[in-house]
């Protein structure tokens, strides 16, 4: 299901960003991008750590404000279990920070698409930034540029405009959240067709599950803060997975996980999403199926059906006697 739970309903510019990292030709950048206006910044970044980001991240608020809300990953630099710097600056700066379930970065997809943009951007042209200047610039599906949005103007770029449409303006707010609520019900409507969604209950705690990117089963701890996710316990290892990749299942035999896995509490750095796997049906080990031999004068009764966890009925093929 495409996720609208953080789509754009804001009620005001730079009120909830995304923030993502990304690689190109051997550099690493920072982007950060308003929900509401899908205005970009851009910097680069010499270190990977959670202070260099802090410094930058202070730098891109002081010129617009602080949000009051900030969306990311799971990436080690913001992970409050591997690191408690970028949770006390969201607390110090007096916003909240929100990340995505590990192995579905669509639920922070505005940011995803960003990067992409911008990625072209840099790509295509000699100059990037004149090509963000035009991206900012560019009227966006709803009518405004993403500098109208943010700023209530538009911002003079290579291209020519006139002088007057250059004047600060009032975007009318009607228009545009009509629009942009229009836009936001054709994209789930077509994501939702295209892939056969449907809505899935919620999990209990100490409901057993199977994980499907891990392919192993676990047991519901609790559901998170964050919407759709859940903590799910494994054998000795915690996971934090969104409802997804989390199967309902009868039985719970805990499977060993290898030694050098590294995603031990489940807060993995990861923009894939795992195949689903399919879980095999939970029971007590059984010594292997024989069928009898078939018979010339009269049918022996065939042995009970082996019926998958989805209900489907497995009938063995007959094979010729000898």
């Amino acid at each position: 299901m495409i996720c609208v739970l953080a789509g754009n309903k804001q009620k005001r510019p730079w009120e909830v960003l995304g923030l993502d990292l990304f690689k190109y030709k051997n550099s690493w950048y920072l982007l950060i991008s308003d929900y509401y206006s899908r205005y970009p910044e851009i910097t680069g970044l010499d270190r990977l750590t959670s202070a260099e980001i802090i410094n930058h991240c202070k730098s891109i608020f002081s010129r617009h404000r602080i949000p009051d809300v900030v969306r990311s990953d799971n990436g080690s630099q913001f992970d409050p279990v591997k690191t408690v710097e970028f949770k006390d600056f969201a607390k110090s700066y007096g916003f909240t920070h929100i990340s995505s379930s590990p192995k579905f970065s669509q639920s922070n997809g505005l940011i995803e698409a960003a990067v992409k943009t911008v990625k072209a951007c840099i790509k295509k042209s000699r100059d990037p930034y004149l090509a963000l200047m035009a991206y900012r610039a560019t009227p966006l599906e709803n009518g405004f540029s993403p500098s109208e949005l943010l700023m209530g103007r538009r911002i003079n770029s290579t291209l020519p405009v006139a002088k007057t449409q250059l004047q600060p303006y009032s975007v009318n707010k009607k228009v545009l959240e009509a629009k942009e609520e229009r836009r936001i019900e054709d994209q789930k409507m077509n994501y939702d067709k295209h892939h056969g969604v449907k809505n899935l209950d919620e999990l209990d705690p100490g409901q057993n599950v199977w994980i499907t990117d891990r392919r192993v089963t676990g047991k519901v701890l609790q559901k998170t803060p964050y919407p759709r996710s859940y903590l799910v316990q494994s054998g000795r290892r915690v996971y934090r997975r969104n409802r997804k990749h989390q199967i309902p299942s009868l039985d719970f035999h805990p499977e060993p996980e290898p030694e050098d896995d590294s995603d031990v509490t489940g807060y993995q750095h990861s923009y894939a999403d795992a195949d689903p796997g399919c879980p095999p049906l939970m029971s007590s080990p059984q010594s292997p199926k024989t069928y009898p031999e078939r018979a010339s004068s009269s049918t022996e009764a065939s042995p009970d059906p082996y019926v998958t966890r989805s209900g489907r009925t497995v009938r063995p093929p007959e094979r010729l006697g000898p």
